[in-house]
C-alpha cells in the first residue's frame, strides 16, 4: 500500500507540474497578445491621424483661394524624404508654404528603437510642428502626367502631377525584441490644382 501511495503522489506532482507549466505559458501568451494588440491599436490611431493631416495638406497642393494665382509648379523642393510646396491652407487667396521633413535618428536617441525619427510639418516661417515622433520610414515619389517617376530633387522647373507617399511608424518600445509597426501608403495623391492653370 505504501508503494502505490508514493507512485500516486509522484504522478499527481508530475501532472500538477505539467498543468502549472501550461497555465504559466498561457499567461505569458495572454500578456504578449495584450501588449502587442495595445501597441498595435495605438499605432493605428497614430497612422490615421497622420494620414488625415497629410491627405488634407496634399489635397491643397497648388490650391489658392484666388484661382488666378494657381500654378502648375507648386512644388518648391522635393526629394525622397522631404517636400516643400505651395498651398492656400487658410483659403485667404495667398499662398502658404508647407514643408514636411524628417529628423535624423539622433533626435530620438532616448528611445530604445534605433530607427525612429520625427516627422515635422512647417507652415510658412513658423517653428516646425511635430506631426509624428515614431516614423521609421517616410518616402515620397513624384510622377508626371503619364505616371513616369521624376528624378529628384524636384524644383519649380519640373512639373509634377502625382505624388506617392508611404510611411511606416513603429512603437518606440519592443516586446521580445520586436517592434510593433503600421504602414500607410497612398499610391497617388492627385494634385488636381496642379493642372488647372
Amino acid at each position: 500500500m505504501g508503494f502505490t501511495t508514493i507512485i500516486d503522489i509522484l504522478g499527481a506532482t508530475i501532472i500538477g507540474g505539467i498543468v502549472l507549466m501550461n497555465l504559466l505559458n498561457m499567461n505569458q501568451n495572454v500578456v504578449q497578445s495584450e501588449s502587442t494588440f495595445g501597441h498595435d491599436k495605438s499605432l493605428q490611431v497614430d497612422v490615421v491621424i497622420l494620414a488625415t493631416i497629410m491627405d488634407r495638406d496634399f489635397g491643397l497642393l497648388g490650391y489658392c483661394g484666388d484661382y488666378t494665382k494657381m500654378d502648375s509648379t507648386a512644388i518648391i523642393y522635393g526629394d525622397s524624404t522631404s517636400i516643400k510646396f505651395l498651398a492656400d491652407v487658410d483659403n485667404n487667396g495667398v499662398f502658404d508654404t508647407l514643408y514636411y521633413f524628417t529628423s535624423d535618428t539622433a533626435a530620438l536617441s532616448g528611445t530604445p528603437n534605433p530607427r525612429d525619427r520625427i516627422l515635422y510639418r512647417q507652415l510658412n516661417s513658423n517653428p516646425p510642428f511635430v506631426v509624428a515622433n515614431n516614423i521609421t520610414e517616410f518616402n515620397l515619389k513624384y510622377l508626371d502626367t503619364f505616371s513616369n517617376e521624376q528624378s529628384i530633387p524636384i524644383n519649380l522647373n519640373k512639373i509634377v502631377n502625382y505624388v506617392r507617399i508611404a510611411f511606416k511608424v513603429e512603437d518606440p518600445y519592443a516586446y521580445n525584441e520586436e517592434y510593433t509597426e503600421a504602414l500607410w501608403r497612398r499610391l497617388t495623391v492627385t494634385a488636381n490644382n496642379l493642372t488647372k492653370k
